[in-house]
Formats: C-alpha cells, structure tokens, sequence
C-alpha cells in the first residue's frame, strides 16, 4: 500500500543487460543508482546548484524494500516523492514501477536528505529554491 505522498518527479528508464547479476535480475546496488540519478536529475531540471566546494545535498539515511526483481528486457519509471520535513531534513520517496503495467511495484524507498556546507561539516538550511522545488511536479 503506497503512503500519501506528493509526485515531485518521475523519470523513466531501460534497463540495461549490464544492470543484470548472475542471477538474471538486476543487481541491488544498481537500484540506488537509478534512484540516485533521479534525484540529480531532479534538482539539475529545477538548476539547483551542487557545488562540492561549498555546500550540497548529502544522504542522512536509505531503506530499500525490494518488492519484485527487476529483469532485462523491461522499462521502468522511478519516482521521487515529498513525504516531509521535520527541520533541516528532507524526507523523501522513491518507487520503482513497471513503465508497462504501473501497479507492479518493484522498490519502494525511504530516503533522507540534509544540505550541508561542506567547509565546516555541519548540516545548513536547504536553499530558498530547493524549498520552491517541494511543492512542484515535473517528468523528463
């Protein structure tokens, strides 16, 4: 059962054979990499800026549900979801879904994200446009 949380964005993607382990499903790991991409993709359609000098989005914490395994030939769409904030944490969603038949959900996700300046190593206000972002949907 899928929470109440909001669409921010949705991207969508063929996986590859090189996505595949030697158990004929894509590997685990790669699973954070499609969701990784699209939270990227995500603040780069809203021209958020990441600067590694100065300060940027860091992975507080992830929990993974694999639901399904996911095998090659198929097409996916990976959705980032708004769930909330509790003060300078971000607290998102991602579900993975059969591009084909949406209601076959493969990953859900749970991912916590705090902005920090990387000069002194503490955690800081997400920027004004990172805010704005929240409350919009986008797909490319």
């Amino acid at each position: 059962m899928e929470k109440s949380t909001k669409l921010l964005f949705h991207k969508t993607y063929n996986i590859r054979w090189q996505d595949m382990d030697a158990f004929n499903h894509v590997n685990h790991t790669i699973y954070f990499i499609y969701m990784q991409e699209c939270r990227i993709d995500w603040l780069r359609y809203h021209n958020i800026p990441m600067d590694p000098t100065s300060r940027g989005p860091l992975i507080g914490e992830v929990s993974c549900k694999y639901l399904r395994p996911i095998s090659y030939p198929a097409e996916i769409v990976v959705e980032l979801r708004f769930s909330h904030k509790n003060g300078r944490r971000i607290y998102f969603e991602h579900i993975i879904r059969d591009r084909q038949q949406p209601k076959l959900i493969y990953t859900t996700a749970q991912v916590t994200v705090v902005w920090v300046d990387f000069k002194t190593g503490k955690s800081i206000t997400p920027p004004p446009e990172y805010d704005y972002t929240l409350d919009m949907e986008c797909t490319i």
